[in-house]
């Protein structure tokens, strides 16, 4: 078997000190280009590849990072539409840098600070972790994570303070403006009376949404009005289906609807179809989300595209910046963009 190559036969090809070859596998600033150029070029021409468990050791990491996932149980298939895309992400990215990656799943009825600090954090097994939530996350944990000082990127959910210091970083997207831009796309179609289905009130990002569509269609209707006109749903299909036979029982119903995710928008679809409606030629509807599943039912259903993929992305690289320079970064919100298709029309 052949001799393994090392640091030291690098050192030497180079020319320099194996402390140049650390500092230069390990990306410090203070080398120099000539020297770092001598180093790459004697990387190359043996075919060394750096212990990646050695280098974690002298750095006093593990390389391994915790992917927290809290919902409330039972978990809804429209749930993973938005997380598997996102968890997908962060999985591709993190392995791509030799990170192990370690995804936990825990429902609303456990406490994310006792079972996370007490068999992870608090025994230092993970150099930073990525928090998948769309519930209300607790102070304690906020202060627990504060104090633990392992890096953190909240993903959908934040930005969290305590004590007037910001605590993780926070990569969100844009509930709020899109369902304004749909409401108002509607009024241009002619629609006036304008309904909207929630999620499940537990979840931020419906009440984002929700308070989103009660600031738009306070502009044009009384409170009154546009209350008769929201209909609190819980994410399922069978809520869709309910709200739309809500809704058309009262005498003067909504000719457009916003849901608050594709899953009721389908569900309101079906009852339409029962009620021997016409989408969009009688109702339109737009849903969130952009499922696959949408875009094959008949009309194929517009939508708002959340970008998950690149949630997952861009909080994976945050992470690992934190990780590296140990500053916690400013929120960045992601744009969701309106895909038009055929279950919206003018007012006939």
């Amino acid at each position: 078997m052949a001799d393994r190559i090392t640091q030291r036969n690098v050192a030497d090809l180079a020319n320099v000190s194996t402390g140049t070859v650390s500092r230069v596998i390990n990306g410090h600033p203070l080398v120099s280009e000539e020297a770092r150029a001598a180093v790459l070029r004697a990387i190359d021409q043996l075919g060394y590849i750096p212990n990646k468990a050695a280098q974690s050791l002298a750095q006093g990491r593990t390389r391994n990072i915790l992917v927290a996932f809290l919902d409330k149980s039972p978990i809804l298939p429209s749930t993973w539409q938005y997380e598997l895309p996102i968890l997908q992400a962060i999985n591709d990215y993190l392995r791509l840098n030799d990170y192990s990656v370690q995804i936990t799943i825990h429902t609303a009825e456990n406490n994310l600070s006792s079972i996370l600090f007490k068999d992870v954090m608090y025994n230092k097994s993970i150099d930073g972790m990525i928090i998948l939530t769309s519930l209300a996350v607790e102070d304690s944990f906020i202060r627990s994570l504060e104090e633990s000082r392992i890096p953190a990127v909240f993903i959908g959910n934040g930005p969290f303070w305590h004590d007037g210091n910001q605590v993780g970083t926070a990569i969100l997207f844009d509930n709020f403006y899109i369902i304004q831009d749909a409401y108002n796309m509607l009024r241009s179609l002619g629609h006036e009376r304008i309904g909207f289905i929630t999620g499940s009130d537990e979840h931020i990002h419906s009440q984002i949404r929700l308070q989103a569509f009660t600031e738009i269609a306070a502009k044009h209707m009384d409170s009154g009005t546009y209350e008769q006109l929201t209909y609190h749903g819980d994410y399922s299909i069978n809520s869709g289906f309910e709200a739309l036979y809500h809704f058309f029982k009262k005498s003067d119903p909504p000719t457009a609807i916003i849901c608050a995710n594709d899953l009721m928008a389908i569900g309101a679809m079906k009852a339409a179809k029962e009620l021997h409606m016409r989408i969009p030629q009688d109702l339109s509807i737009i849903g969130f989300d952009n499922i696959e599943v949408g875009s094959f039912y008949s009309p194929p259903l517009t939508s708002i595209k959340v970008p998950s993929y690149d949630l997952g992305r861009q909080g994976a690289e945050l992470l690992l910046e934190t990780i590296k320079d140990g500053k916690t970064k400013e929120p960045i919100t992601l744009p969701t963009e309106l895909i038009i298709r055929k279950s919206i029309s003018k007012m006939i």
